[in-house]
């Protein structure tokens, strides 16, 4: 039985190390550390949003007892839904933390969730209004967020709340067969800073992540594997044509200058 040779061992070698496993390229494969809740099903963490600054808030008043809602025409912009809805303007929470609405004044939010955010704009409402006349309601436009690297790079905006990773990794034109799916990075902006998170799609525990949901402002990284740097292919078949591309081009190379 002849030795392998050196350069097919190196050959053999390239081949091995150079090409991306199925399970790096896989979403959510089944995964011993997954978290079911009592009744069998994921447990899902989702974060609370804190409001920050520059977040927009939508407020809707609802009418009570026929009140006449012409009464909060200098609060609202629209009229729709019925004689007593309401949609109210977007309102912009300030550098100093504040919105500012008419014959209301300054209301202090940053840093609240919607449902302190509504119970405090509700307080400062009821003072002109009576109480039992109208319903508050407050609400985000959506989620904007942002995607860099190996997918669809850009600014996104979608008008629901309820949305996660794979969502955005599916609006965002999916990712490129050499992103690296095991280290997704997050940054997320907070009342107080500036979090970094790293996740990893390939495993269904992900889906107990905070991180699995988006918040307004995430900025998802998709950083590339080594194999693109190497640019030696992505699977057997064409890392050994690579290589035997490079190995033709070299040869020929060293015939040409050798006949001159």
């Amino acid at each position: 039985m002849k030795p392998i040779k050196t350069p097919l061992l190196v050959l053999l070698l390239l081949v091995v190390t150079s090409c991306i496993p199925l399970k790096d390229i896989k979403y959510v494969q089944p995964d011993e550390n997954l978290k079911l809740n009592e009744y069998g099903m994921i447990e899902y963490n989702r974060p609370v949003y804190h409001l920050q600054i520059s977040d927009m808030l939508n407020i809707r008043v609802s009418a009570r007892d026929g009140l006449n809602l012409s009464e909060l025409r200098d609060f609202t912009t629209t009229t729709g839904g019925g004689s007593n809805t309401v949609s109210g303007k977007g309102v912009r929470i300030q550098e100093d933390g504040n919105i500012e609405l008419p014959r209301i004044g300054k209301i202090y939010l940053l840093g609240l969730t919607l449902e302190e955010a509504r119970e405090k704009i509700q307080t400062e409402f009821y003072k002109i209004y009576q109480e039992e006349a109208a319903y508050i309601e407050i609400t985000l436009p959506g989620i904007n967020f942002t995607v860099v690297g190996e997918a669809g790079s850009g600014n996104y905006f979608v008008p629901q709340y309820d949305f996660n990773l794979l969502e955005a990794f599916a609006m965002a034109g999916d990712l490129s067969p050499v992103a690296d799916r095991n280290r997704i990075q997050i940054l997320r902006t907070t009342p107080e800073g500036t979090q970094r998170a790293e996740v990893d799609i390939t495993k269904e525990s992900v889906m107990n992540s905070e991180y699995f949901w988006l918040q307004p402002n995430d900025i998802i990284i998709v950083n590339p594997r080594r194999q693109k740097q190497w640019g030696i292919g992505l699977n057997p078949i064409q890392t050994v044509t690579t290589i035997f591309g490079g190995i033709a081009s070299i040869i020929g190379i060293y015939f040409f200058f050798k006949n001159l």
